[in-house]
């Protein structure tokens, strides 16, 4: 198992004055998943590049277990890189495919073939040795690039959105193998995604990129619940912030008080947040309630998602079902729990 420690990376690509990364700091303990989340151009795939040697840092350092990587060619480093396309040698069958890394290092046939079971069924495909590329499907094609990637024992796994071209369903079936496999080898990987649910699902930790830099990291369920900065709670769901005079427990803002909890915090001016599954709408006033008007009212399986304006703040409510169908313009009462509304930077 190995510590990956990320120190002030800066990167700038040729023909652009913004830097992808900004001093970027990241540390991955050895032997866990962390996903990298953020928009496009946040930097994600870049951290792969730099690790596996395809790119070089303008600036810092990439260390394995404290020692530079930096130095060491690209095929010494350890650090296998699998992209959205499984890039299966088609000629090959999938034993072949499987032990080619092997065989390339001088393995002999008999370790080869042992090693290549081996493989066969840890990824639960003991069957298909004999099969082309072609006559596997997508999630199959991934199962056996990820074998093939494991055989050799790396250091590290990188995982470039492998999973974005599959279908939901097999999609789903492939993180949990994935994890299952990651946990129980203890490789020490990165997986970048674009997909909340799938970062949220698979890693020990998330890790949000905006502009080049961790705006946030933390176990998955903090990060979704309370994250900590406006923009990751942006990037994460949120979309209803308060910002007003906060004294005594009570957070004075232009659209009436609320109580929240500071947790012995004393600043004058603050910003809160809420996730809108926590949102509650209903007819009757109450401590920390106010009033607005529906504008939408959408029916999305699982929920209900209410839009109300509130003078001229917008709140998006997610009612789980059974909820009620509210009619556009009715005006009625928006819940914000206390124990729910959360703190967050303005960043």
């Amino acid at each position: 198992m190995t510590k990956i420690e990320l120190v002030e990376l800066k990167k700038t690509y040729p023909g652009s004055h913004q830097p992808v990364l900004n001093h970027l700091s990241l540390e991955i303990h050895s032997g866990e998943l962390v996903a990298l989340l953020g928009p496009s151009g946040s930097g994600k795939s870049t951290i792969l590049k730099l690790i596996t040697g395809l790119e070089s840092p303008d600036e810092g350092q990439i260390l394995f277990d404290g020692k530079s990587i930096l130095p060491v060619a690209p095929n010494k480093r350890g650090a296998i890189l699998m992209f959205q396309k499984a890039y299966l040698f088609p000629f090959l069958n999938v034993e072949e495919n499987i032990g080619f890394g092997l065989k390339v290092q001088g393995a002999n046939p008999e370790t080869i073939r042992a090693e290549v079971k081996k493989m066969l069924n840890l990824i639960g495909l003991p069957g298909v040795k004999k099969r082309k590329p072609s006559q596997l499907s997508g999630g199959e094609q991934q199962r056996i690039a990820l074998a093939r990637a494991l055989i050799l024992q790396p250091k590290s796994m990188l995982l470039d959105e492998p999973l974005s071209s599959l279908d939901t369903e097999v999609r789903v079936n492939l993180q949990e193998a994935i994890r299952r496999i990651q946990q129980e080898l203890g490789i020490t990987t990165i997986l970048v995604t674009h997909d909340l649910n799938e970062a949220m699902g698979m890693s020990d930790r998330t890790a949000l990129l905006i502009n080049g830099q961790v705006a946030a990291i933390d176990q998955p369920m903090k990060l979704f619940t309370k994250p900590p900065t406006q923009s990751s709670a942006r990037f994460v769901g949120v979309s209803t912030f308060f910002k007003g005079n906060l004294a005594n427990g009570v957070l004075t803002t232009d659209f009436g008080k609320l109580s929240v909890n500071t947790n012995g915090h004393h600043a004058e001016s603050a910003l809160f947040a809420i996730r809108p599954e926590h949102i509650r709408v209903q007819t009757e006033p109450e401590i920390n309630t106010l009033q607005g008007v529906v504008t939408d009212c959408m029916y999305r399986g699982e929920y209900i998602e209410y839009q109300v304006e509130i003078q001229s703040l917008t709140v998006r409510a997610r009612v789980p079902m059974p909820a009620p169908v509210i009619p556009h313009g009715e005006n009625i009462y928006v819940y914000f729990p206390p124990e729910k509304l959360f703190e967050v930077s303005q960043q």
